[in-house]
């Protein structure tokens, strides 16, 4: 078979002028998730944020309790400091919620009214044991009001008292019994559904102040099911002229964790026909968190925290509550209140990441978004100030991401998939986008019908193929969706990781105009849902039949109005800054490496995800150069490369000079300087202070195995002097054919010569027999099998000119060089002369379009 390589000088180091500029040209072609909460909490991100402002006005209460001096001692034994361009502050009761632990069985409290308030005693027990009739949760009056939940779990019942009952001075006659541990009153003009909901919520501030009229005497997530309350357990009602008795009798904590749920409750209500109420609490078994406190219903100053086993004597006329919870807490608005009042250039950060080395309480969530403010319309949020008169100490931070234990809950690598479809750095994207994203309206008769999981992320039926998505390396965005192909008429199957934004996410986050948006879809009307609905997030291989309804920018203008900002007013270079909560005086060198090496990813990462439109700057310090780094295909410049594929890297301050290899094999070092891809060091072509071409090493894997899925990201790495300095990510796929071109660019006129003439182009149509013409065609990314070793892989690669196919005659190793593929194809019988566009595709994947002149 006939293999030619003559005349390819300087390939080795291909594509070594082609800068930074001509590569970002060249690449503008087009289980559940993070921030998962149990179906049953129902955290919206909304409802979390408005959680987290509320218990930091708690905690600031309590600060404010504090004498003057011990405020200042904490103050002043606050631990500080900036390691690795990460803050580090060591836990302290200035930002950590402490345990609190229930201490109230055996005790009684009691609530006298006062005017519109009350005066509330702690006294030894005095239940009553005549506990009346044991109520149905199941039937009918019972109400059921949350979709999915179980018949009698998340219900309450409606008991006429037999008087009217004075709370906070507001007559009611009707009490709804929850299984949750609380009792409610419905005002007049209550909405039902609303009412419904929040009178079977669980145990949170934003609920107590916001939610109706409450008594809640132990405000938990508790199991109402009749399965799980047989023969005497369960919840009792008994009504007398003077009094109504509601006990809880036995019943035990909802398994959400079925290792840590295992308490046994049992205390009771007593409401007093003049206005008196008694909690009583023969047997409590906190296992993990519940709120005792009550509410006059919707107000407008945040609950009062009390201590319940120790309360002054004074009438409280608003809501008041203690929280029980054997878990620490984090109040994050706390730590970045610390980190900006002790940083000079506080006003030079949009985003705020704080993360511990030990658990803490996120309700739930693997990391939230906390929004500070919007200013931005058009995109499906309201425009908000969450903290108007700079509390914080900044005025352009925008939101709060948290992570919680960076140390036990996340990979060490920034590219390992450890949430389903998500690894790390897409964890941090989707929380970052949740700035702008996802809630976005459009046209229709459902609005909504874009949204999936909470209405702050994309509907699972969405098509919301990434900027990073290309056929060897299908991938939607972080902000969930999928990538839908059509299989068959009407079905459809998702095929994607996720990874980077959408070109509409990009418009909504006002880096890319709205012309630049390209038309997509959502599947409706679904007769087969594949098992999923519209919260279930990204997944490969969900197969549903439904029926394909457009949506375009255009829609999402007309249902959001324009962006405000737009593209040209809008920020598009971020800073963020990396705050670690420690439960020691110093981080542990693991920790700092861990978290060092996931922020100098994510600035990659981010620039990739936004298809170069924006950037994001990790470093505390100000960092006058950039740090981002991106690899493509030498050949083709396309951003998913193959395993022994050469490519170039670019980014700055590389290297100290230009160097290349004189030597075979090739060297992993060149100057000081290396390349890990996956932790595998990489041949080296070429370095210098902007490029880097390398080979993938062959080692480096292309599926990912968990979720099955034939391709993955790869982590890049780059060393100088045997320090780390630059890392990134890159997509991998077991074959990438790409063609080298003469201009080194992937673009224009083939790199390749006359097989039989060993001649450069203009090529002659056919040869001297008669028979169309043979040309040796260079290239790389054919795949393992077909790179690097002997083998002819013609069989399973395919050019075509101009669409009319050629015959592949050889498709292999181009002999002496690394990493290089030859190509001998013959042209189509007749072929006219002129420049003709020449494609080479293996597997079904094609290289670049590539011209090819004939005289």
């Amino acid at each position: 078979m006939l293999k030619y390589s003559r005349g390819v000088v300087g390939l080795l180091c291909l594509a070594s002028c082609v800068g930074w500029a001509a590569f970002n040209t060249g690449t503008a072609q087009a289980q559940r998730e993070p921030e998962e909460t149990t179906p049953k909490q129902q955290w919206t991100p909304e409802k979390l944020a408005a959680e987290k402002w509320l218990l930091h006005e708690w905690h600031e209460q309590q600060l404010a309790a504090l004498p003057d001096d011990e405020r200042q001692r904490l103050a002043a034994d606050i631990i500080l400091q900036d390691v690795s361009d990460i803050s580090v502050i060591q836990n302290s009761n200035l930002i950590a919620r402490q345990p609190n632990n229930f201490d109230l069985n055996g005790r009684t409290l009691n609530f006298a009214p006062a005017g519109r308030g009350y005066v509330i005693s702690n006294v030894g027990l005095a239940f009553d044991n005549n506990l009346g009739s044991k109520l149905d949760l199941v039937a009918a009056p019972a109400v059921n009001p949350k979709p999915g939940a179980q018949p009698g779990d998340d219900a309450y019942v409606g008991q006429d008292l037999g008087f009217s009952f004075p709370l906070f001075g507001d007559g009611y006659t009707i009490v709804a019994i929850a299984s949750n541990g609380s009792l409610t009153f419905r005002n007049a003009g209550a909405v039902t559904e609303g009412f419904n909901l929040a009178s079977v919520a669980s145990e949170t501030l934003i609920d107590l102040r916001t939610g109706p009229p409450r008594l809640a005497p132990y405000w938990h997530d508790l199991d109402g099911r009749p399965a799980s309350t047989p023969g005497t357990n369960g919840v009792y009602f008994r009504r007398e002229t003077d009094r109504a008795v509601i006990t809880w009798n036995n019943i035990r904590d909802f398994p959400n964790d079925p290792q840590r749920d295992k308490g046994v409750q049992r205390f009771q209500v007593i409401i007093f026909r003049d206005g008196r109420i008694s909690f009583n609490y023969d047997t409590v078994q906190l296992t993990s968190k519940a709120l005792v406190g009550l509410t006059p219903g919707a107000a407008f100053n945040s609950p009062v925290s009390v201590n319940f086993s120790s309360i002054p004597a004074s009438v409280f006329s608003s809501a008041i509550a203690e929280f029980f919870t054997l878990d620490p807490g984090i109040d994050e608005l706390a730590v970045a209140k610390t980190f900006l009042q002790n940083h000079a250039n506080r006003d030079a950060y949009d985003f705020i990441y704080v993360m511990t080395d030990f658990y803490y309480d996120l309700s739930g969530a693997q990391a939230a978004y906390l929004p500070v403010r919007n200013e931005v319309s058009g995109i499906g949020l309201n425009t908000f100030d969450n903290d108007p008169n700079g509390a914080l100490g900044a005025r352009r931070i925008q939101g709060i991401i948290s992570l919680s234990n960076i140390s036990a809950l996340y990979p060490d690598s920034p590219v390992a998939r450890f949430l389903g479809a998500y690894n790390v750095c897409g964890v941090l994207a989707q929380q970052t986008g949740q700035r702008w994203l996802a809630a976005a309206r459009t046209t229709g008769s459902d609005a909504k019908v874009l949204l999936g999981r909470d209405e702050a992320n994309w509907s699972t039926f969405f098509n919301t193929e990434s900027g990073m998505s290309s056929p060897a390396a299908r991938r939607s965005s972080v902000m969930e969706g999928n990538y839908w192909e059509e299989i068959s008429g009407g079905r459809y199957m998702s095929n994607s990781l996720a990874d980077g934004y959408s070109q509409l996410d990009q418009y909504l986050m006002g880096l890319r105009p709205a012309n630049q948006v390209g038309d997509s879809f959502v599947l409706t009307n679904l007769t087969s849902n594949g098992g999923v609905d519209r919260a279930f997030g990204v997944r490969a291989g969900i197969v549903v039949t439904g029926t394909r309804q457009p949506v375009t920018v255009n829609d999402i203008v007309a249902a959001n109005g324009g962006r405000s900002p737009d593209v040209n007013a809008a920020r598009k270079n971020f800073r963020a800054a990396f705050v670690l909560v420690t439960r020691s005086a110093q981080a542990s060198t693991e920790t700092i490496t861990k978290i060092n090496r996931l922020r100098l990813a994510f600035e990659s990462y981010f620039a990739q995800a936004t298809n170069y439109l924006g950037s994001i700057n990790t470093g505390i310090a100000e960092q006058p150069t950039s740090r981002v780094i991106a690899a493509a295909s030498a050949a083709s410049f396309k951003t998913v490369v193959a395993p022994g594929e050469i490519v170039a890297l670019f980014g700055a301050d590389l290297a100290g000079g230009r160097f290349s290899a004189q030597t075979q094999p090739l060297p992993t070092t060149l100057t000081g300087v290396q390349l890990l891809v996956d932790g595998i060091p990489a041949p080296l072509f070429f370095v210098s202070p902007g490029q880097i071409n390398f080979q993938v090493p062959r080692t480096v894997a292309a599926t990912t195995l968990s979720p099955g899925f034939n391709s993955a990201t790869a982590l890049l790495e780059v060393l100088r002097d045997n320090q780390l300095i630059r890392l990134g990510t890159v997509q991998v796929a077991p074959v990438t054919p790409g063609l080298f071109t003469v201009k080194a660019n992937g673009a224009g006129e083939v790199s390749a010569v006359d097989a039989l003439r060993g001649t450069a182009g203009p090529f002659e149509a056919k040869q001297a027999n008669g028979q169309p013409n043979v040309l040796a065609v260079f290239g790389t990314g054919l795949g393992l099998d077909g790179t690097d070793v002997s083998g002819d892989q013609a069989g399973s690669v395919r050019v075509s000119f101009d669409g009319v196919a050629g015959n592949v005659l050889y498709a292999g190793r181009a002999p002496g060089f690394v990493g290089l593929n030859q190509f001998n194809v013959q042209f189509p019988a007749n072929i006219a002369s002129g420049a003709r566009t020449m494609v080479i595709t293996r597997n079904g994947l094609p290289s670049q379009a590539v011209t090819v002149t004939i005289r």
